[in-house]
């Protein structure tokens, strides 16, 4: 009895083992003419970038999506997978924002692992 409640136990963990979540906080400052790429998502991606500056932020992406976040305000969006977005600051200050995203795997950020 002992063996067989030892080897569901040892089933269970394996089937929930990868099932992982990475839910990552980060405050970004980007510099005047400089952008933020986010790009090589393997998986759907839960969005969350709020503006702490006055000034807008340009988005670029194929996706249907608005074309800025202005000042003081937060945007949301599920990114698919093999999706990419791209923040561009056109200013000549530079911005923060507040990264806030939830995948089951890690995302790129400018060609560099974010986790």
């Amino acid at each position: 009895m002992k063996n067989i409640i030892l080897l569901s136990g040892v089933i269970f963990m394996q089937l929930f083992a990868g099932n992982h979540k990475v839910d990552v906080w980060k405050t970004i400052i980007i510099a005047p003419n400089e952008n933020i790429d986010i790009n090589k998502v393997n998986a759907p991606v839960t969005l969350e970038i709020r503006n702490l500056s006055d000034k807008n932020i340009a988005l670029v992406s194929e996706l249907k999506i608005p074309a800025v976040i202005l000042g003081k305000t937060e945007f949301k969006y599920r990114l698919p997978k093999k999706g990419c977005l791209k923040l561009e600051n056109r200013n000549t200050t530079a911005v923060s924002i507040y990264l806030h995203y939830y995948s089951s795997k890690s995302i790129f950020i400018n060609n560099k692992e974010l986790r």
